[in-house]
């Protein structure tokens, strides 16, 4: 038995052939990869329907799993075009799908009841409660959120039997992965669908209580260093978690070959070295930390100084000369740097290589490539002191732009990456499967060829040829013959060069006096190992059908269309699509205590309390009853493990209703008796989504906000307007983090309590690169929310919303004051009564604004279109 097989999957990211081949002859135990058309990294290669049955393949025959990424959420007009693709798709064979959209969770299962799915990292599941709500769903695995410690994913492990994937190494998003609207609101394109601009990585500006804060080195504030968890590989082993994920389609082949052989060691029990890691940072890295694993430390998660790949930190400026320069080594690269004669570690800065200065203080970063090293002494050192590097630079390097104190980094090399190629293009290096042969035969019969690799996986060819005697037969010896019978049989069946196999054992059982050609011999060997590889690519019958996926649909669609919810029970609020009440049902959100007052007397029906950190509900819930209002309870976008004390709280305060906004909370509250909607962070893009998450007993719907206004009416002309629910008024949430901005940039504190509690006692503002400012909010769970500083209106929907049915409206505030939160109120009820025009309201709100009005991505009708193509 493979010991392999006892340790947890090594997933490796795949964007293009290259990679694929790289990561299968460096330890890879499975892969993934996009779609074709449906690639949720718009940069990377898009495949063709051949190209993936090839790699697909490929994988197989080498004992690889394959597993097709489409973790995107899909809209309404796609979903109802995908049956036919899928089922085409399916029959290529991967082992599983990667989905983000439930909806198309669903259909694939109806298409394939037996096709394995996972449920990607982008559904945001944090907790046990979530996993257990994707496994009803059908899924076989979940990837669990990154922001998740080691403590946690034990937790979520000990409370369910689905496989659990955990992410391991490459980049790490400031957002929760599902929860991010900044590349769309701040550059047009949504993560959501694979487009990521990645925003996040840029400078930004902040402002404390209205003037700039320059007391801190985080310019680049979001931009987190990148995952190692190679420290945390046995804890994670222990835990027993099914499967060890590596992020970066866009990366390197040999960035690829580098991660799969340091992981692939490191599991195999192999103590790594120094030039195990020396790829890993040299290749691709803003530094390298162990995450979220150890839990919360946000002075260590993002440097703040730097949003791009660094490299292998050397050592600092300490002298600089015409043409060289003098480096005082990191004593991580001072223990094995070589002596000038010997030249021999890996580590050390190699001719060729890419070295960068960087002075961050004064956003300073200079590279160049490097013509010679070698280790140095200043005059007059001591014995102990620390090693120094001089780096020598062709003329047309201008050293004068060095300054002494500046940070030196190997940020390149060619001859590490030439090394690495190696691995999955030379021959003799690539990873092959052991097989035992066994040539048999008698004169007078057909000759015959075994292969196998394991019991299981044995085949046998039979020439189309009759073995005769040799002509000289009577005058060779017994050993003669056997010997000449063997060497051109061990020639001719060991050549199994352009295959995934070597020879490990050859068995001859043929008479000594045996003539066999070594043409036929060529032949039986090309004939076994395609037999070989036809019984290793074997796969289960699946028998997709695309008509039982439009079926599906047809029934779906029909369930909304019959005015009856998915559970069986009438639609929202006592309203139905065939008829009774369509007076529009107007919900307030407030993030204040003091902004419930100033709703009093106005036409709103109900109020949804969101509040920050330590601000008791119980007095708020009864003055919204009192005020003659619904009063409702938001839970926390995020659920984690120990984290249910706030969802204990709505079930002991009962109210009117909740706003749900994530899986974990709406898996608990179900069956509490409370009222429940949910809101947009649930990610509903069509009418399959809608339809499970409807069922899950919410009156309600928000949709996601990557919906334009088209795919928003592609998607009510297939559900029951009154159960959705859209948000006219709000500052659009950019991203969703558990990283902490406030603690990072104003204090020294790594975590809750050391940061203060800083968030509560300041008014932070965001400067991005447009020169816009946006509001920097933290949640009960010292969670940061990024809000756009120009809050959407959707106003000039209205009539169209309310012709199509809907009548539930909200209304977002942030930290307006009493006085400005009632007329901002006022002004969306009389144009939703029709008390004043579309157009005047919108002039009207927009004067209400800071910073001005904004459309959003609800009129945003560009389809961005990727580098590719």
């Amino acid at each position: 038995m493979d010991s392999r097989n006892c340790l947890p999957e090594l997933l490796l990211p795949v964007g293009t052939r290259e990679m694929l081949e790289a990561a299968v002859n460096n330890g890879a135990d499975a892969v993934y990869f996009g779609v074709p058309h449906w690639n949720a990294r718009g940069r990377t290669e898009d495949f063709s329907f051949e190209d993936v049955r090839d790699m697909i393949r490929y994988a197989r025959i080498r004992g690889v799993r394959t597993f097709l990424a489409m973790n995107v959420l899909v809209f309404e007009r796609e979903l109802q075009e995908l049956p036919e693709f899928l089922e085409k798709l399916i029959s290529l064979e991967p082992d599983a799908f990667i989905i983000q959209d439930i909806g198309l969770a669903r259909l694939i299962r109806a298409i394939c009841p037996n096709q394995e799915i996972h449920a990607s990292t982008q559904m945001t599941l944090a907790s046990a409660e979530s996993v257990n709500a994707v496994k009803s769903i059908g899924f076989n695995r979940a990837v669990l959120a990154r922001e998740l410690s080691l403590k946690e994913i034990a937790s979520i492990k000990a409370a369910t039997d689905l496989e659990l994937e955990v992410f391991i190494h490459g980049a790490l998003c400031v957002s929760y992965s599902g929860q991010c609207l900044t590349s769309e609101n701040f550059g047009g394109r949504s993560a959501n669908r694979g487009q990521c601009a990645q925003s996040c990585r840029l400078p930004y500006r902040i402002f404390v209580d209205g003037k700039e804060y320059r007391e801190t080195d985080a310019q680049y504030l979001f931009s987190p260093h990148d995952l190692c968890a190679l420290p945390k590989l046995k804890e994670l082993e222990e835990i027993g978690v099914d499967s060890l994920k590596v992020e970066g389609r866009l990366k390197s082949p040999e960035y690829v070959a580098a991660v799969s052989r340091a992981y692939r060691k490191a599991l195999n029990g192999t103590s790594l070295e120094a030039k195990d890691m020396e790829p890993l940072e040299v290749l691709f890295s803003r530094g390298l930390t162990t995450g979220f694993l150890e839990g919360d430390n946000h002075q260590e998660l993002v440097d703040g100084t730097f949003s791009n790949h660094h490299g292998l930190f050397l050592g600092t400026v300490v002298k600089v000369d015409r043409g060289q320069i003098i480096v005082g080594l990191d004593s991580a690269i001072s223990d094995i740097a070589p002596s000038a004669s010997s030249g021999s570690s890996r580590m050390f800065p190699r001719p060729g290589d890419g070295i960068l200065f960087e002075n961050a203080s004064l956003g300073i970063s200079v590279g160049s490539r490097l013509y010679a090293a070698q280790v140095t002494h200043l005059p007059h050192a001591k014995r102990g002191d620390p090693k120094l590097l001089k780096l020598e630079f062709g003329r047309e390097f201008d050293t004068r732009q060095i300054a002494v104190g500046m940070q030196v980094y190997r940020n390149d090399s060619p001859a590490l990456e030439r090394e690495l190629r190696k691995t999955f293009t030379d021959r003799e290096q690539l990873v092959r499967l052991p097989v035992t042969m066994t040539l048999s035969g008698k004169i007078g019969e057909a000759l015959k060829l075994s292969v196998y690799d394991t019991p299981k996986n044995a085949v046998e060819v039979e020439a189309d040829f009759i073995l005769e005697a040799a002509r000289n037969s009577e005058n060779r010896s017994k050993n003669e013959a056997d010997k000449a019978i063997r060497e051109l049989a061990q020639k001719e069946l060991s050549a199994l060069s352009s295959t995934a196999y070597q020879l490990k054992h050859l068995d001859i059982q043929v008479d000594r006096d045996a003539f066999i050609p070594g043409k036929i011999l060529r032949t039986l060997r090309q004939a076994a190992i395609e037999k070989l590889d036809e019984k290793r690519t074997e796969w289960k019958p699946l028998n997709p059908s695309a008509e039982t996926g439009k079926k599906f649909l047809d029934e779906t669609r029909a369930k909304f269309k019959s005015g009856v919810s998915t559970n069986g029970a009438p639609t929202a609020s006592g309203i139905s699509s065939a008829g009774g009440t369509t007076h529009p049902i107007i919900s307030v959100l407030v993030r204040n205590p003091d902004q419930i007052a100033a709703l009093e007397g106005l036409a709103i029906d109900r109020v949804i309390m969101d509040f920050d950190w330590g601000v008791k509900y119980d007095d708020s819930l009864q003055q919204i009853r009192e005020l003659g209002f619904k009063a409702g309870m938001a839970t926390l976008r995020i659920h984690k493990p120990g984290e249910s004390h706030y969802l204990k709280n709505i079930l002991r305060l009962a109210p009117d209703f909740a706003l749900v906004r994530n899986l974990g909370a709406l898996s608990i509250l179900k069956e509490s008796g409370i009222p429940l909607t949910g809101d947009y962070s649930l990610n509903a893009a069509n009418s399959a989504s809608y339809d499970w998450l409807l069922s899950q007993d919410l009156s309600t719907l928000h949709p996601s906000w990557d919906l334009n206004s088209t795919q928003l009416f592609d998607l009510l002309e297939n559900i029951d307007g009154t159960r959705l629910e859209l948000t006219l008024h709000q500052y659009m949430p950019a991203f969703h983090s558990e990283y902490c901005a406030f603690a990072r940039a104003l204090t020294t504190g790594r975590r809750f309590p050391e940061c203060g509690k800083i968030c509560t006692k300041h008014w932070v503002e965001i400067l991005d690169h447009k020169g816009e400012r946006h509001f920097l909010q933290s949640d009960a769970e010292c969670r940061n929310t990024l809000f756009v500083g120009k809050p959407q209106s959707a106003l000039k929907l209205l009539p169209r919303l309310r012709s199509a049915g809907v009548n539930h409206f909200r209304l977002e505030m942030l930290t307006e004051d009493a006085e400005t939160v009632r007329r901002k109120v006022l002004i969306y009820t009389q144009a939703i009564q029709g008390k004043i025009t579309i157009e005047d309201a919108i002039r009207e709100a927009g004067i209400q604004e800071k910073y001005g009005l904004s459309e959003g991505q609800l009129f945003n009708e560009s389809t961005w279109q990727d580098r590719k193509k």
